[in-house]
């Protein structure tokens, strides 16, 4: 009898955990399967079956969730990230202590200036730009920052610029759309990039259209005002570090192969480079889920990171460039073009 009741009382609290969750666990389940960019990587008979027990175990809805990060962690995908309820759930990658504590405070810096531009000039003839992450989302917002980082390139350019350092160290990511199309007068009106499916099959064009990002024929800002023409020869050094990541890591991507540019400092954060589309499965349940990888303009694919074409591994200081050695060296190379 005893047996009979604990096996009722399992069967209810799975079938609550269950029917807590707002959307069928199977759709969910395949969706994921059939449409990560990463499901070549595994053995999906192996996850079918961890898959199976563990969501057959769950007496929580905290429990279901865990189901589906737990199948993050087998595709080793950090991208991917699941809002239910305004709560998010990923699989984040782990770091020693000594990686911690020199990620944790760019991270914190990274948070605090969040939508907020930084100009300098620290040296004659050299401008700095240092591009945050962008978190906005409506149409008038995405144009509004696009006009702004816009703004900001042609003033540097107005007052004779030699060279110019983009800083992308404290860019965590957010929306790509005011990046690509802020920046987009020093990329020039052509293809800047590609996006390919899991078989690394091109399926989506990266373009600068009078200075506006266009993904995939869609344009994503309305930017009216003409380029200056200087702007898509204008030398420029790109810094790159272990903060950069998603958009800004796309950023970085969209200048490989330009000309008269060079990309330094260290490799941009491990498994940020995907490109993410928002799914949405029940009110309150979205996915932003990695669904293809990213090329650059000579269709090199970046699959982990961005690798600079010269590592840095100095120091970094913000508060004082003067004694940033990664901007000094770019200070002097824009000075040598």
């Amino acid at each position: 009898m005893k047996k009979h009741l604990l096996s009722l009382l399992f069967i209810f609290y799975w079938a609550t955990s269950i029917a807590q969750f707002p959307a069928s666990v199977d759709s969910v389940y395949t969706f994921m399967k059939y449409n990560s960019v990463h499901r070549n990587s595994i053995d999906w008979n192996l996850t079918d079956k961890q898959f199976r027990k563990q969501i057959s175990a769950a007496s929580t809805l905290s429990d279901t969730m865990s189901c589906f990060v737990k199948v993050l962690e087998s595709l080793n995908d950090v991208h991917t990230q699941i809002y239910l309820n305004n709560q998010y759930y990923g699989h984040y990658p782990a770091f020693g202590d000594s990686a911690m504590a020199r990620l944790l405070p760019l991270i914190e810096k990274a948070g605090a200036e969040t939508n907020q531009l930084h100009t300098a000039r620290p040296a004659p003839g050299i401008a700095y730009l240092r591009v945050p992450t962008f978190m906005v989302s409506d149409a008038q917002q995405v144009t509004a920052y696009a006009q702004a980082l816009r703004d900001s390139v042609d003033a540097l350019c107005r007052e004779q610029a030699k060279g110019l350092i983009i800083d992308l160290r404290l860019n965590g990511g957010g929306n790509l759309y005011p990046m690509l199309s802020g920046l987009g007068c020093l990329l020039g009106n052509r293809v800047i990039g590609y996006e390919t499916d899991a078989s690394d099959s091109l399926v989506r064009t990266w373009e600068i259209l009078n200075g506006n990002f266009v993904l995939g024929g869609y344009q994503t800002t309305s930017l009216s005002e003409g380029c200056l023409p200087e702007q898509e020869s204008l030398p420029v050094v790109v810094i790159t570090g272990p903060a950069t990541r998603s958009s800004g890591s796309m950023t970085a991507i969209a200048f490989k192969g330009r000309y008269n540019t060079l990309v330094i400092g260290e490799h941009t954060a491990d498994g940020y480079t995907t490109s993410n589309s928002y799914f949405q499965f029940a009110p309150g349940l979205v996915f932003n889920f990695a669904i293809g990888f990213v090329a650059d303009r000579n269709k090199h694919l970046y699959k982990t990171s961005v690798n600079p074409d010269l590592l840095l591994l100095s120091a970094d200081n913000f508060e004082n460039l003067k004694e940033d050695k990664k901007v000094m060296y770019a200070i002097r190379w824009l000075l040598e073009h």
